[in-house]
């Protein structure tokens, strides 16, 4: 009795395996998810957002990254974070247009975040129509009991006369910080920046060493108007630690 009990354990075994539905797939690889989001991300370039249908488009592919490649918290990936940043797509609308509405003083596809690890950023890019570059700096710190969030608040708002001849527009970023901007101007005074411009919340949710993931919101505990940025290394930048 226990032998036969034993071969029908074993035909059973058999029948599981070979009954494996065959159409099942595999788990994509993490290269592949990225180039669809990099590839549907790219089909948006220029468009806006105002019933969130990109977006969530994109979350689909996101949710199948992050399912592949679980993120450590955010504060271990500062150093993957540190540099410049190019926005593939994402909001358009900075200057306090409805949500999903794309500014037209708004160079689409050159949009920069440069962040330095010792905790402040610039939001860098030309403004279409003026020979100028803008430079928005915001700080930022850890939020205690969010591991993927950073709460930002804006400091200074310069800018750069004309473009730099000798650098890409990401790098006057450092000069701005060191107070070496070869042209300097004012976009908007600071008091007025600190006082109106406030703040909010990034919700850092992929990073590695070239693409970063991140959701832009005006509250911690608020992610129903959170605002979904896909960003690249500029070309010159790939390959930062």
């Amino acid at each position: 009795m226990a032998g036969k009990l034993k071969w029908m354990t074993l035909i059973c075994m058999g029948l599981m395996v070979w009954s494996t539905p065959g159409d099942v797939a595999a788990p994509r690889t993490v290269a592949a998810i990225k180039a669809d989001i990099l590839a549907l991300s790219h089909s948006f370039v220029g468009q806006g957002d105002p019933d969130f249908t990109r977006q969530r488009a994109l979350e689909v592919l996101v949710a199948e990254l992050l399912a592949a490649a679980p993120q450590p918290p955010v504060k271990d990936r500062l150093d993957l974070l540190d540099g410049p940043w190019h926005q593939i797509w994402g909001p358009y609308d900075y200057r306090g247009g409805d949500r999903g509405t794309v500014d037209p003083k708004l160079t689409v596809d050159e949009i920069y975040q440069v962040v330095f690890r010792e905790g402040y950023y610039y939001n860098v890019n030309p403004v279409r129509g003026k020979d100028r570059i803008a430079l928005l700096r915001g700080e930022f710190q850890l939020v205690p009991g969010q591991p993927d969030m950073l709460r930002a608040r804006f400091t200074r708002f310069p800018g750069n006369k004309g473009r730099p001849a000798d650098m890409p527009l990401w790098g006057l970023a450092a000069l701005a910080e060191a107070g070496k901007l070869p042209a300097k101007t004012t976009i908007v005074p600071g008091f007025i920046v600190r006082w109106f411009f406030g703040g909010g919340v990034l919700r850092e949710v992929y990073t590695d060493r070239d693409m970063r993931i991140t959701y832009g919101g005006d509250r911690v505990d608020d992610r129903a108007d959170e605002h979904i940025y896909i960003m690249t290394r500029p070309g010159a930048a790939a390959g930062r630690p």
